[in-house]
């Protein structure tokens, strides 16, 4: 009678004990899921940070190289954007950008070499050393926000869109129909007012004549520039209506104002410039060439409530977010 008894408790206690550890499991299961939905309002179930259709991108890393998933290549890429906004439909809608970037450079390839894209990207080691304390919270936050999106591109006309985007523009974004042709009628021109209160919105850099010249020197090899009399050697051919410059011409090369900016590391090609005794002054308007998404003010837009959907057909006319 006591072998029943204690063999119906000791039944007892290991089916309590049993569901108890079965609770445990599944409140641990359910955290991730919880923080996820707090950090990036998306629940998605996780996957092998690796998982794709099998399309590739080769990244270059110190001294070696690595086939990677599309996915891990967007939140790579991602990660280097991610001082611009760090609001989750902004980084969503840059994730869905990106990766059409990818999709339509690689075409009918399955594998591409990342120097082919173009894209400047972050490896883990560079993440760790930047953030600090952060990186596993911007990393989370970066590699949610591509989860988020997985698979989802934008086309118009059934092609990929060259998803061109800036960080500050001069007030609106430019159309491309008007500027670069009808294939890029997808650029909307969008005024973006709030661009004008970001801090970086009119920058002024002073250059010696000396870092001028070898500025270009370097860049072109048979440049003829005079450091003692550049107000004479330097000459805009062309702006569009928002004040970008189109051409100019610098000594004996014509150039656009996009090669020119990246030549002295300013900002924009919405530039004028002041000639002074030992060097010149000039002064930029906004960050970027001026087409696409406007980020700074995709951030406002999200702050205010706005999804990635909201952002990206804003500043894209008529095209269509597809899942791959």
């Amino acid at each position: 009678m006591l072998d029943r008894i204690f063999l119906s408790n000791s039944y007892s206690y290991r089916k309590k004990k049993c569901a108890a550890v079965i609770v445990f499991i599944a409140i641990y299961l359910l955290i991730p899921t919880i923080v996820t939905l707090n950090v990036t309002g998306v629940v998605y179930t996780p996957v092998n940070e690796d998982y794709s259709d099998g399309r590739k991108v080769i990244v270059k890393y110190r001294n070696a190289t690595q086939e990677v998933s599309v996915d891990r290549f967007v939140a790579m890429v991602l990660a280097k954007r991610l001082y611009m906004s760090s609001e989750v439909e902004v980084l969503k809608a840059e994730s869905i950008m990106i990766r059409t970037d990818v999709y339509r450079l690689m075409g009918e390839q399955m594998i591409i070499d990342s120097s082919e894209l173009g894209m400047e990207y972050m490896t883990t080691q560079q993440m760790k050393s930047k953030w600090g304390k952060d990186y596993e919270d911007n990393y989370n936050l970066v590699k949610d926000c591509t989860a988020a999106t997985s698979g989802l591109a934008i086309r118009y006309n059934d092609k990929y869109i060259e998803a061109r985007y800036t960080y500050i523009t001069s007030g609106s974004t430019l159309s491309g129909a008007s500027i670069l042709g009808d294939e890029y009628a997808y650029l909307s021109a969008v005024e973006c007012n709030n661009d004008k209160n970001a801090q970086d919105y009119l920058v002024v850099k002073t250059i010696s004549n000396k870092d001028f010249v070898n500025s270009f020197e370097k860049k072109y090899d048979s440049i003829n520039l005079d450091k003692n009399n550049l107000a004479q050697q330097i000459q805009i051919v062309s702006k569009n209506e928002a004040g970008y410059v189109l051409k100019l011409q610098i000594g004996n090369v014509v150039m656009s104002g996009s090669e020119f900016a990246y030549v002295l590391g300013i900002n924009s090609p919405n530039f004028s410039i002041e000639y002074m005794q030992t060097g010149v002054k000039i002064t930029t308007i906004g960050v970027g060439e001026g087409f696409g998404v406007s980020v700074y003010t995709a951030d406002c837009m999200a702050k205010a409530g706005s999804s990635y959907e909201d952002i990206i057909e804003t500043f894209y006319n008529k095209i269509n977010i597809i899942s791959e």
